[in-house]
């Protein structure tokens, strides 16, 4: 991830990895939330209930960032989303050039972002809690995700190709 940070490459991670990039740019870690927060969120369920997988909580999503974007059709009337919830730990202060979009209602944050966010320009750095790959059926939304970086990663390529530049319309 150091490498893809340094050279510019589109990075999207999820639950433990959205951990990782936070505390790569200097952020912290709280080490185990029910401990540290006293959650009354089920954040991390045992792998062996029945409901594991089916687990949600609520996350309100920040306006005017990528993640609203993405789940604008679910978001209708609403900053809330039901998210799936697999860890026990989290970030506690965002790294460096990182900006919230969502947060549970128990302060835990549940996605993040590089606010020099361009998929035309491939330039996207996200940070989810929560596995969208797990929820496609939950909102279109989670799609969404994946296409936006599917389209910074190919622009990408392109600028590294040289069919494009950084200021090319």
């Amino acid at each position: 991830m150091r490498f893809a940070l340094a050279s510019g490459c589109p990075i999207l991670t999820l639950c433990r990895g959205s951990q990782m990039l936070s505390a790569l740019r200097g952020g912290t870690l709280i080490g185990d939330i029910e401990s540290e927060v006293g959650s009354s969120i089920c954040h991390l369920k045992d792998c062996s209930d029945p409901a594991y997988d089916s687990n949600r909580h609520s996350i309100r999503v920040s306006p005017d960032t990528p993640l609203a974007e993405w789940f604008s059709e679910s978001l209708q009337n609403t900053d809330e989303l039901l998210v799936n919830s697999y860890h026990h730990q989290s970030v506690k202060t965002l790294g460096e050039n990182l900006v919230e979009m969502a947060r549970a209602p128990d302060g835990i944050l549940e996605a993040f972002y590089d606010p020099n966010y361009d998929v035309a320009l491939g330039r996207f750095v996200v940070g989810l809690q929560f596995h969208p790959e797990r929820m496609l059926e939950d909102y279109p939304g989670c799609a969404k995700v994946y296409k936006a970086f599917g389209d910074a990663c190919w622009a990408y390529k392109n600028l590294q190709d040289g069919r494009v530049t950084r200021d090319s319309p």
